[in-house]
């Protein structure tokens, strides 16, 4: 099942979100901006819905801060409607933009339809592989290949940037869960288990910096 971040500083939207989506998806809730953050960085989830009016920090900065670290898809809720607002919200990583009042079966419509873009019907394929991005499974024709959870998160994150280099910041934040110590030698171990799986000069290791996919 897939996982929603609703962020909502009215209670009552907030639970009446929670009501119509929690028998469809997983659902974490924040109230403010801090609170979203955190959580943002903190869990895996799958798309957020996110207001712009919140507390402590608006939405337009916390969609700007997420996508420094998460390329997770993103609705904006919001009752502003000039021009200018949508293009900012956009220009802060928004891939949908709802105005309020809405119908829930609009926006659970519309949650369906990027999940499905963005992860459902995503497979890639890499050279006589293919891998799953929603499921992190990677197959050779018809055959699972073994990934440890690290390697198959790391393959999600360079196929989801090929051809650019990605530092090993950005790395440990997307492969390690917040309590977790990031571990260079073991780093070092999932980028050589990858490249005896799908070939030798698939990820380039970039000197001090990082490593590029370059499939």
């Amino acid at each position: 099942m897939d996982t929603l971040l609703i962020v909502e500083d009215d209670k009552d939207l907030n639970d009446t979100l929670f009501d119509f989506l929690s028998d469809k998806f997983e659902i974490l809730r924040a109230f403010d901006g801090e609170e979203a953050l955190k959580l943002a960085y903190e869990k895996n989830i799958d798309l957020i819905v996110l207001d712009v009016k919140l507390p402590k920090i608006d939405g337009f900065e916390v969609a700007s801060e997420i996508r420094k670290f998460k390329t997770t898809p993103i609705i904006f809720l919001t009752s502003l409607d000039s021009q200018n607002d949508i293009e900012k919200g956009f220009l802060s990583g928004a891939d949908d933009y709802i105005k309020k009042p809405f119908s829930l079966k609009e926006l659970f419509f519309r949650i369906e339809a990027i999940l499905k873009r963005v992860y459902k019907a995503k497979k890639i394929k890499i050279k006589n592989f293919t891998f799953d991005m929603k499921n992190l499974e990677l197959f050779n024709k018809d055959k699972k290949i073994h990934l440890k959870t690290k390697e198959a998160k790391l393959l999600k994150l360079f196929l989801t940037k090929q051809n650019q280099i990605i530092t090993k910041e950005e790395i440990f934040s997307e492969i390690y869960e917040y309590d977790e110590t990031p571990n260079e030698n073991s780093l070092r171990t999932f980028i050589r288990d990858l490249r005896y799986i799908l070939g030798s000069n698939v990820i380039e290791t970039i000197k001090g910096v990082g490593y590029k996919f370059v499939g």
